[in-house]
């Protein structure tokens, strides 16, 4: 299929082929008839996006502050390869489009194939042929309402969701400051809610396109001449509301708010506007200040848009896909006029033209632009492809990998190191999203690019799967892939869980005697300070390693910290300094006590745990988020036999009581990325005298699910963690 895509490095657009994406259980895949273009903020996207970097920076010092924060944590080169990355991946244009149903995910019930839909996601509902799309961002389209007008379901959900923010009641008045596509969409929908409208703008056709569509007065943005036009149409006292839509650096837009309202009247902002409350006079009138955030509520929720689950309607009248039906439902009793709105059409091959002509100022006079696509290179539902193949000169090796899954961290540290290595070749990537699967093909030079974890699994050319996809799904994909007797290299963790780690353990009884091995991304073991550590206590015993982590911490609202997908931080980041632990020990835990403390959000944000190893030798970790400005993030200390080593931040490496007492410091630090991927393709091919890690990982593994359960159960875990295989 074809997709619209815009690269940040020089917002270079292209449509490229790519396969559909992946649909999920609770997704809803829609042939796109029509999709909707939001000039305001695609020519924001396309014109950023040419920027060279110091303007990018200028107009992003966010970005900016999140390149320092990266850059103080983790160091140059770590950084470098994620801004680099963020530059070289595309990113998609459009969020709103309608279409028909061409399948539907498991557990979706209310589509059927050839349903007229709606959708609305940015991201999601793409300018592209096809897109998968939550369940909750489709809606049916009424009979009577065209796809064409259904296509604008997004903007007509961002501005039904500010009516509600401001609180309009039948008979008020509100003033619209910026007419552009979403304020036209406004003075109809308040018009619709019983309101007397008045619009402000710098574009004398964008006024007259307002009275056309129902304002009473539309005026050039000056308050001077708009506060007559309030006045006179409140008796004097001022609007009710107003609406501002604007996106400028200047606080002009919000002093003429203030003027123009009433006392204790509402101004609710939808755009990127400038905002500075001159407390004179806003104190004065005691007006309220809201803003108005996307299409309802659910936009920003995990369990809405990802799983699927609705907010019952005795609690939450008007979600994102509730303003959606209202919107339609309007078009289908003739409430809006779409046709005044929707001024230009073009078909979907010309898209890349139009942007540019967006960008260069040519459509400026344009509200509503669709582009429409062709019937005739529609598939019959159930016969898309999810695969592209590439021709490649690159000789097959011995170790033949296909990847499952392309996160950041995978694509800035995974994949550049596994594309330089010998003996081993790039075969398949999937990822959910077709460009991002077929754009890294490309780059790395993978010969199949796919949204269908199912090709790589029954592919006879392909030896190892590597696994990076979200937390959840580690675990069944690793037995697919055992099952299918191929090696595995997991991204940590393992597993969420012993109920989902026991069936695994069978799969790898004979790893030892040619069948298929395991890897985890437990890179840290593989540094070169690690190494040198370990080096130095050989020959005497290891009493005890001490891991003291001062990280960042993660948002609550990513999908890491959510229990049942990323299983949190524990299962995300201290799983590393656990397997540290067993590391230098060289010796089986036997016993796991583990605590953790929440934070206010009742996400864990520190956790004690504590090991004995079977060799009489002792395991810590200490990790805390959120104190670490001025500290190195990373401590380890291990201490026996006369002897002590500490590994500060991976960067510097003290070694006392052995004949190579010193310190050794590294410019950057190395968390050990390169040599773990050596390490691992030579397990995988069975060269000589490489060693398995098989055994050790799964001990990782099982030190990880008994510190859950330790913290859980609030008691100290006794392991059996002999071989074969045990459960914990």
């Amino acid at each position: 299929m074809k997709q619209i895509r815009q690269y940040l490095r020089d917002g270079r657009l292209e449509a490229g082929d790519v396969p559909l994406p992946n649909v999920g259980p609770g997704d809803v895949l829609v042939r796109t008839h029509y999709s909707f273009v939001s000039v305001g903020t695609e020519k924001m996207k396309v014109t950023q996006a040419r920027m060279n970097l110091a303007e990018k920076a200028r107009e992003r010092p966010d970005q900016v502050r999140h390149v320092i924060e990266t850059l103080r944590d983790q160091g140059l080169m770590p950084t470098v390869r994620k801004v680099q990355e963020r530059l070289k991946a595309p990113t998609t244009l459009g969020y709103s489009c309608a279409g028909t149903v061409s399948s539907v995910g498991s557990q979706v019930d209310e589509f059927r194939v050839g349903d007229r839909v709606a959708c609305i996601g940015e991201g999601l509902a793409t300018h592209a042929e096809y897109n998968a799309v939550p369940r909750n961002l489709v809606v049916a389209v009424p009979a009577g309402v065209s796809l064409e007008a259904a296509s604008s379901s997004a903007i007509g959900a961002i501005a039904l969701q500010s009516v509600r923010q401001a609180r309009l009641e039948l008979g008020e008045s509100v003033a619209i400051i910026g007419l552009g596509l979403l304020g036209q969409f406004l003075v109809q929908l308040c018009r619709a809610n019983g309101c007397r409208v008045m619009g402000v703008d710098l574009d004398a056709s964008k006024c007259a396109l307002a009275i056309a569509n129902g304002a009473e007065a539309a005026c050039a943005s000056s308050a001077d001449e708009a506060l007559p036009h309030a006045l006179r149409m409140t008796a004097g006292a001022g609007v009710d509301a107003v609406l501002l839509t604007t996106s400028t650096r200047s606080n002009q837009p919000v002093e003429m708010a203030a003027q123009l309202v009433r006392d204790r009247g509402r101004v609710v902002c939808l755009g990127n506007t400038q905002i500075e409350l001159e407390w004179r006079t806003w104190f004065g009138k005691e007006i309220d200040f809201r803003f108005s955030r996307a299409m309802g509520a659910g936009m920003f929720d995990a369990e809405y848009l990802a799983r699927g689950r609705d907010y019952p309607i005795g609690y939450v009248r008007w979600t994102a896909n509730r303003n959606m039906a209202a919107f339609l439902d309007l078009i289908a009793q003739g409430r809006l006029d779409l046709a005044r709105l929707i001024t230009h059409r073009f078909p979907f091959g010309e898209a890349i033209g139009v942007f540019d002509r967006i960008a260069g100022g040519e459509l400026a006079s344009a509200v509503g632009i669709v582009f429409e696509y062709p019937e005739a290179e529609a598939a019959a539902p159930g016969t898309e492809t999810r695969t592209v193949r590439f021709e490649s000169t690159r000789a097959r090796a011995t170790v033949r990998l296909g990847m499952i899954g392309a996160g950041n961290y995978a694509k800035s540290m995974i994949l550049p190191h596994l594309a330089a290595l010998d003996g081993l070749s790039l075969e398949a990537i999937c990822t959910t999203k077709g460009m991002n699967a077929e754009t890294l093909a490309k780059r790395y030079g993978f010969r199949i690019a796919t949204t269908d974890a199912g090709e790589l699994m029954r592919d006879p050319e392909i030896t190892a799967i590597a696994i990076a996809t979200r937390h959840d799904s580690h675990a069944r994909l690793t037995c697919e892939a055992l099952a299918a007797g191929k090696h595995v290299y997991v991204e940590k963790p393992l597993a969420l869980s012993g109920e989902q780690l026991d069936p695994i353990l069978p799969l790898l009884a004979r790893h030892a005697e040619g069948g298929p091995t395991l890897w985890l991304g437990h890179n840290r073991r593989f540094a070169p300070l690690s190494r040198r550590a370990l080096v130095h206590f050989e020959g005497v015993p290891v009493r005890q390693v001490t891991c003291t982590v001062r990280a960042a911490g993660i948002p609550s609202d990513s999908w890491y910290q959510d229990p049942s997908v990323g299983g949190g931080i524990l299962f995300g980041d201290v799983c590393h300094f656990i397997d540290l632990a067993i590391h230098f020990q060289q010796s089986l835990p036997v016993e796991m006590h583990a605590l953790a403390t929440p934070d206010p959000g009742h996400r864990e944000e520190s956790w004690a745990i504590q090991m004995r190893f079977a060799n009489g030798g002792l395991g810590a970790v200490h990790y805390v988020c959120g104190s670490q400005r001025g500290w190195e993030r990373e401590t380890i200390d291990i201490q026996g036999g006369g002897r002590s080593a500490r590994i500060s931040g991976f960067r510097s490496l003290t070694l006392r009581g052995g004949a190579s007492d010193g310190k050794t410091s590294k410019l950057q630090p190395d968390l050990g990325q390169k040599a773990m991927l050596e390490a691992m393709a030579a397990q995988f091919s069975r060269a000589g005298g490489a060693p398995d890690h098989t055994e050790s990982f799964v001990v990782a593994a099982q030190a990880l699910i008994a510190a859950r359960r330790s913290i859980a159960e609030r008691r100290v875990v006794l392991m059996d963690t002999h071989f074969p295989f045990a459960s914990t």
